[in-house]
């Protein structure tokens, strides 16, 4: 009886210790699964750490390249200073200049008229009395501008001596060294638009005109496309001119929506001349001449860069 009793006391214990070593060895299994877990939580926040660590060294560098670019680009205020700078020298040396040329006063317009060009370069316009010929003509002039020596300086490119009056000849002045009726491309593509009845229906047809007689071929492709007689065309620097036959005013009188479809094919088509920053449109030598019956006109000079 005794010997059972020490049996069932001995398995007893027996059986407590294997269920406090299961428990124990449970314990240990989930306390591994956790340290597990918790090293990889680790791992992955010192992953998310170094990530943030580069986007914030990656986003310091543009901070700083960005402060760069604003430290060099020049403010608003900085830009109209130079306007103001390069607007005062206009006013004080370009009159001078272009006496050289004329030979005769010329007296400038209102700084506001000027117009910057890309490339440190301004448009400007003014008043010349031709005693030779006994009128009053306006003048563009192109003029670049740099700063050398902290000291800005002037360079005329380009001008037009004729404008306010009858058409004349440029062969006929004795500026005739400053116009040319050639390009300086040996192949000039030329876009000759078309507009259809509706609006929105537009499209054009590239033709490829010979330098050597650019104006000859114009005027020849302009009456082939167009429908409209160009007399002569030429170039002033960069600056093309296109004189219309007297004519046209008339022929171009179709309703609003037909003198607006001329008016726009016309301006589209000589514009598309490449390597020019300016275009004037005359009809027979007059400037900003009304076409058609319903006060359109033609504007005094087209800025290549404004299309």
């Amino acid at each position: 009886m005794k010997e059972t009793k020490s049996f069932h006391f001995r398995n007893y214990v027996i059986g407590l210790l294997s269920l406090v070593i299961v428990v124990i060895v449970m314990l240990n299994v989930k306390l591994v699964r956790r340290n597990y877990m918790l090293e990889q939580e680790l791992t992955n926040a010192q992953a998310f750490v170094q990530e943030m660590l580069l986007a914030y060294e990656v986003l310091e560098n543009e901070t700083i390249k960005c402060h760069d670019v604003q430290e060099t680009s020049p403010t608003e205020n900085e830009t109209e200073a130079i306007r103001y700078h390069v607007i005062r020298h206009i006013l004080d040396e370009a009159p001078q200049i272009l006496r050289w040329f004329f030979d005769e006063d010329v007296t400038l317009n209102e700084p506001e008229e000027f117009v910057m060009l890309p490339n440190n370069r301004i448009l400007i316009s003014g008043q010349w009395v031709c005693f030779y010929h006994e009128r009053t003509y306006t003048i563009e002039a192109i003029f670049s501008f740099w700063i050398r020596n902290d000291e800005l300086r002037l360079n005329l490119l380009s001008y037009s001596p004729f404008g306010w009056a009858d058409w004349i000849s440029p062969w006929e002045s004795h500026n005739q060294h400053a116009w040319v009726r050639h390009h300086e491309l040996e192949t000039v593509p030329v876009r000759f638009y078309w507009m259809g009845g509706d609006r929105d229906e537009v499209g054009y047809n590239i033709e490829y005109l010979t330098g050597e007689t650019f104006s000859e071929e114009l005027a020849y492709h302009a009456q082939n496309h167009l429908n409209r007689r160009i007399v002569d065309a030429w170039f002033v620097g960069r600056i093309l001119y296109v004189n219309l036959h007297h004519s046209e005013p008339m022929r171009m009188s179709s309703g609003t929506f037909g003198e607006y479809a001329m008016y726009t094919t016309l301006v589209s088509s000589m514009v598309s001349v490449p390597d020019i920053d300016a275009l004037v449109i005359m009809v027979n030598g007059q400037r900003e001449a009304t076409i058609g019956g319903h006060g359109m006109t033609f504007r005094d000079i087209y800025l290549i860069n404004s299309f």
